[in-house]
């Protein structure tokens, strides 16, 4: 059999297994319309690459040093740094979203097609808020730090360029080893939420047969 022919005999799988969700989730117009423990892997994968805000930060060159609030990565809050905060705060919230959809989907099993659709709804629009918006903020952010690891020369060519320096102090307090921290525990937390959901929803299909 073709590898063409293996996504055709999921979706007819799913329609025929007598599943709404299942029917549901394939038949509606989506960008992002991977599985929820899938997705809850790539917003870990965001998280721990927010978490290198801090080897970054600490690669800089000397010459980089006059545009930063501090050297000290446990005492510096770069302005840019509140935008990396931004989307982590908005994977985490994107993963509640998603978790909390799979408990009421197995709770109320079997759905109906109103609660099939509710359940689709707030895993798009969580998908959306977490790799769209969230995964937008962090790649951001990490590209506004790199621009640090160029020297003095690079980050004053970006100010020239901008009229504004991402590095400059944010006034949040806020540092980047602590940021990042806290992003290297929310990764880990949110990888061992979707593999413990994979397992969760393999064994309630298993229980449906």
């Amino acid at each position: 059999m073709s590898t063409d022919s293996q996504p055709d005999d999921t979706i007819a799988q799913a329609i025929i297994s007598g599943s709404t969700y299942e029917r549901l989730r394939y038949e509606r117009h989506s960008y992002l319309r991977q599985t929820v423990p899938r997705t809850l892997a790539l917003q870990s994968a965001l998280l721990g690459a927010l978490a290198l805000l801090l080897p970054i930060y600490g690669l800089y060159p000397d010459s980089t040093a006059a545009y930063l609030p501090s050297v000290d990565p446990a005492v510096a809050s770069p302005k840019v740094l509140l935008l990396g905060l931004f989307g982590g705060v908005l994977e985490l919230f994107g993963a509640m979203l998603l978790v909390g959809s799979v408990l009421y989907r197995v709770r109320l099993a079997p759905l109906t097609e109103r609660q099939a659709h509710a359940a689709l709804n707030a895993e798009d629009f969580a998908r959306y808020v977490g790799l769209g918006t969230g995964g937008l903020a962090i790649g951001i952010s990490l590209c506004l730090f790199a621009v640090g690891l160029g020297g003095g020369d690079a980050v004053s060519a970006y100010i020239a360029f901008t009229g504004r320096n991402p590095l400059v102090d944010s006034g949040f307090g806020l540092s980047v080893a602590t940021v990042s921290l806290l992003a290297f525990v929310a990764s880990v937390t949110v990888f061992y939420a979707s593999r413990y959901l994979l397992v969760h929803l393999a064994l309630f299909h298993l229980s449906e047969e």
